[in-house]
């Protein structure tokens, strides 16, 4: 049995389709299951901070995803990480899970003040000491961050970026992501190689490419508006982070601008096959987001 942590998230929901398409057995795990686009699935409802609940929902299973929490609203994101990562590991030694996927990010070999990317480190130290199969995916940036300035762009015309707007950085699909998860999961065996597997797109772009791929597919001159780094907490908590989450997100954010969250292995990460332009494109259709 397969077991799916956060199948209601962005990455997760699209890993339990490919799976559900590929007629293998697969159980969600959500905390609100009515948030599930996936009905027909056997599904348990857990809390990762309540380790019965997730112990209960692990049993049977012998594959896992995992992912560590994502709340804007945490005022201690970095201890509710070390809480959940700490019952990760109880639960899946005693359900007897044999093989764990764990998703993390570029960068999390780093041992600085990354921010977020801090929250990866968490999860890939914390599972290694177990005795199963393991490996942990490191996407780049997710396509689909951008999506969130959408009304931003149709009302105003600009595109704020927390990036300098000619760094290039690595990004990604988040479908392209969860696809090569679900292959992983699905997969017998993995070699040393194989434990730590980089994702990339198939190329790099920077904030003034994004911003044209927009105007192009809204049929609207966008500019990219970069956000002063004195600005940073503070556009973040109008957009409803706390000052923990902000100060979080913001040091990652530092990391990527001072070339500190880098690909481990540049030669060896796999590249995807999605483009920024086809993704928007395919995310765009009506002109809303799907």
């Amino acid at each position: 049995m397969n077991i799916v942590i956060g199948a209601s998230g962005q990455v997760g929901s699209n890993i339990l389709k490919e799976i559900m398409r590929r007629d293998l057995p697969v159980r969600a795990v959500v905390r609100d299951p009515a948030k599930l686009s996936e009905k027909n699935v056997e599904t348990r409802t857990a809390d990762l901070f309540n380790l019965e609940q997730l112990t209960q929902a692990l049993q049977g299973g012998t594959c896992v995803f995992l992912l560590t929490p994502e709340n804007p609203a945490s005022n201690d994101i970095i201890g509710e990480t070390k809480h959940v990562v700490d019952n990760y590991k109880k639960a899946i030694q005693d359900s007897g899970i044999k093989k764990v996927i764990g998703l993390s990010c570029v960068g999390a070999q780093i041992e600085d003040n990354t921010g977020n990317i801090l929250m990866s480190r968490m999860l890939e130290e914390g599972i290694s000491a177990l005795d199963v199969q393991k490996v942990f995916v490191r996407p780049s940036y997710y396509y689909s961050n951008w999506l969130g300035f959408l009304e931003t762009m149709k009302q105003y015309g600009v595109l704020p970026t927390f990036f300098p707007d000619n760094l290039k950085i690595d990004m990604n699909s988040p479908l392209d992501v969860a696809a090569c998860i679900a292959g992983i999961i699905i997969k017998d065996a993995f070699s040393e190689d194989e434990k730590v597997i980089e994702l990339t797109g198939p190329e790099k772009y920077n904030s003034l490419e994004v911003a044209g791929t927009f105007s192009k597919l809204l049929n609207k001159n966008i500019e990219a508006q970069p956000i002063p780094k004195e600005k940073w907490n503070e556009t973040l908590k109008s957009a409803g982070f706390t000052e923990n989450t902000a100060a979080n997100l913001s040091d990652m954010t530092r990391a990527v601008i001072d070339h500190i969250a880098v690909l481990e292995n540049p030669n060896k990460a796999v590249k995807l096959p999605s483009d920024l332009h086809q993704y928007l494109k395919d995310q765009l259709k009506n002109g809303e987001p799907i």
